[in-house]
């Protein structure tokens, strides 16, 4: 006749006390608490670095149009349709469109723009959307850096010589009369620099 042994104490197991419970919970709070206030600076953080990358990708495109071009900045606008421009130029996606995935590439969109680049409106009996988050300094249209106003009169050098910034932080008119208000993309505004730099004009 076989009989069960009873398991030595050692082997019982033990759940958690509801004090030991509850100092677990209390721990966890305490660091949720500790990052929920940083959570918001990491975010901004985030979509600033992704601007920045489609802004340093932008910068390819142009370096391969002044080496086709002489030198010279694409001949465009400061911003494409709907915003308010009397401009005949084509919008800097189009002018640029043979170096990238055509006008409508994602590279145009900033991350933390939710209006810019999506804002809709009708063109020809067609919807269409702005198409770039990205405002483009149209002095510099069809120049060189030394045929510029900023190079010559000002005597800024490449370094200090903005050519696209994010088109945010104000309001902004469209060619229909909106007064559209636009919030700052980030933290920081991007600028990119004639000399390929990235990063804020205070830096």
């Amino acid at each position: 006749m076989s009989s069960v042994r009873p398991q030595p104490a050692t082997a019982r197991h033990r759940g958690f006390s509801l004090i030991e419970l509850l100092v677990v919970i209390s721990i966890i709070a305490v660091l949720i608490g500790i990052l929920i206030p940083t959570l918001p600076r990491v975010m901004d953080s985030a979509r600033r670095t992704a601007c920045q990358a489609n802004l340093h990708s932008i910068w390819q495109g142009f370096t391969m149009h002044l080496n086709d071009n002489g030198d010279r900045f694409p001949v465009a606008k400061y911003m494409p349709a709907p915003w308010l421009s009397a401009d005949p130029d084509p919008s800097l996606p189009e002018a640029m469109a043979s170096y990238f995935e055509g006008e409508d590439s994602e590279v145009w969109k900033c991350p933390g723009d939710s209006v810019v680049y999506d804002f809709e409106y009708e063109a020809d009996g067609k919807p269409r959307i702005g198409g770039s988050s990205y405002v483009y300094t149209v002095a510099l249209s069809g120049r060189t850096i030394e045929d510029t106003f900023f190079f010559r009169r000002l005597q800024m050098q490449p370094t200090d010589i903005p050519v696209l910034s994010d088109y945010d932080g104000g309001e902004f008119d469209t060619q229909d009369g909106q007064l559209i208000k636009v919030d700052f993309f980030h933290a920081k505004r991007n600028f990119i620099f004639a000399d390929g730099r990235v990063g804020d004009i205070r830096e």
